[in-house]
């Protein structure tokens, strides 16, 4: 891991967030996606730099569901000033809009979806469709028809079963990695009084669906060339940070 300190570093950079350091609100942690570019949600091989490591204590999940970074993480992603998703080692965070078309050039060619995959058949879907959640998707593939779709699948590329569960957790994870998808909100389910309970569902669409005009892949660059001008945008931010440690990070 890189040895620093976030709050002495950012403190001397002028950070626009208070002095004692800490994301404590949806404001602050929208402004956090924008500056640090790549924000991972949770810890990894780069030491701080992440909403784990940044939040107030307590704030990470809150007290209850209108508090903390993990409620406010819907908020943001519905403003439009970031792209979020499974992009870190296949865990959650956010790409600000300005590193966006080199991560997507980058992680394409890194993350190609194979023909007849059922990578391929997902994003085919979500494509038609928009935006689909989770739970949709499930209906859309698994619901009672007289052919299924996997069935356009060769034997061995069908999603992996969990117990009698069919989960389409890994290829959805896949592509996230590749940037061919990204969470575009997250849905909860509401008791009969409104009141909101369980875990929010992630609803997925494409970059290109949810940011139209402001979305430009460059195609044209080379994997290499994405990689190095990512790399040189944070490392202007964070010069402490080393090569290798955001080629880890970016894997």
């Amino acid at each position: 891991m890189d040895g620093f300190s976030v709050k002495e570093f950012l403190r001397s950079m002028g950070f626009p967030l208070k002095p004692s350091f800490v994301i404590d609100s949806r404001e602050t942690l929208e402004k956090a996606a924008e500056y640090f570019g790549l924000l991972p949600f949770f810890s990894n091989n780069i030491r701080g730099l992440s909403v784990e490591e940044m939040c107030a204590p307590g704030m990470l999940f809150g007290g209850n569901y209108e508090e903390g970074c993990w409620e406010w993480k819907g908020p943001v992603i519905r403003r439009r000033t970031s792209a979020y998703g499974k992009f870190f080692r296949r865990k959650a965070g956010f790409v600000s809009l300005d590193l966006l078309p080199d991560f997507l050039n980058y992680r394409r060619n890194s993350y190609p979806v194979k023909p007849a995959s059922t990578e391929e058949m997902l994003l085919d879907i979500i494509r038609e469709n928009d935006s689909l959640s989770s739970t949709e998707l499930k209906k859309l593939i698994f619901g009672k028809r007289e052919r299924s779709r996997w069935d356009e699948l060769p034997e061995n590329d069908v999603p992996v079963f969990d117990g009698k569960r069919k989960s389409l957790e890994s290829p959805l994870q896949r592509l996230q990695m590749g940037g061919w998808i990204i969470i575009s909100d997250f849905e909860y389910k509401l008791t009969k009084r409104g009141e909101r309970y369980g875990w929010g569902v992630a609803r997925y669409s494409t970059p290109e669906i949810i940011f139209g005009d402001r979305m430009e892949i460059y195609e044209s660059r080379s994997l290499e060339d994405s990689l190095n001008l990512i790399i040189e945008n944070m490392r202007k931010k964070f010069p402490f940070l080393s090569r290798k440690s955001l080629e880890t990070l970016l894997k």
